[in-house]
């Protein structure tokens, strides 16, 4: 049984230079709480918009599922956290697994007892499932640290994957991807011509666009003099 694990923050692309010019734009911290999937991003948004910058957006979704076959009967399982790859009826009587995501989830910090975003590889490896992660052409594999189980890692290359794939699972990471990529994501979802399961409540994020646009109008002198004792010696 193959599953194919995609977290949606794969389409998000991050610089990943810290001397990036914006690189500061997207020093963001990240916990799967509420807070951080829905109230945060309204000062991240505020930051480029103030800026005169447009918001970043999901990248390079479109055409994804057309380079996979999928067996018959095959599902796909969705959710917002990724901690729900190892949901009992997704892992049922996996083998291996091939990720496509911008993080190698095997590990970061001393293991729980309970499959967390960044950590349900390390279950997968723990029931004998084989564990291949693909970076997308926008990561640096090497900001990463090594994984705590055998996992092969590489940047995704892109064409046809060898296949078939039994089952499928979808997160759309909300602490990581930002609410005004939601459509993207619904049409991402859309897109997957497989039966869909939720695996939790995953809906478009309240996002009021035009109430940041007034916040600019009130805020921008006081940025404008933010910056400039930021860039004085």
């Amino acid at each position: 049984m193959r599953l194919l694990a995609v977290d949606f923050d794969y389409f998000f692309p991050l610089p990943q230079d810290p001397g990036h010019p914006e690189a500061f734009l997207y020093a963001w911290a990240h916990f799967e709480t509420p807070y951080y999937r829905e109230a945060a991003w309204e000062e991240r948004a505020l930051a480029f918009l103030l800026r005169g910058l447009p918001l970043p957006q999901a990248q390079g979704w479109e055409g994804f599922w057309e380079r996979f076959t999928f067996a018959p009967g095959a599902r796909l399982y969705y959710a917002d956290s990724n901690a729900l790859a190892f949901h009992p009826q997704v892992r049922e009587g996996v083998e291996e697994v091939v990720l496509y995501d911008a993080h190698h989830d095997a590990g970061y910090r001393p293991l729980g007892e309970e499959p967390a975003c960044d950590d349900w590889m390390v279950h997968y490896a723990r029931q004998g499932a084989r564990l291949r992660v693909f970076y997308p052409p926008w990561r640096d594999p090497a900001l990463e640290p090594e994984p705590q189980v055998p996992l092969a890692r590489e940047v995704d290359p892109g064409g046809r994957v060898e296949g078939p794939f039994h089952r499928v699972f979808l997160c759309r990471s909300g602490a990581w991807v930002p609410p005004w990529a939601d459509a993207a994501f619904f049409a991402f979802l859309a897109a997957a011509s497989l039966p869909k399961v939720p695996l939790e409540p995953v809906a478009p994020r309240a996002w009021d666009l035009e109430g940041l646009r007034r916040r600019v109008a009130e805020e921008a002198l006081g940025l404008w003099i933010m910056d400039a004792l930021r860039r004085s010696p």
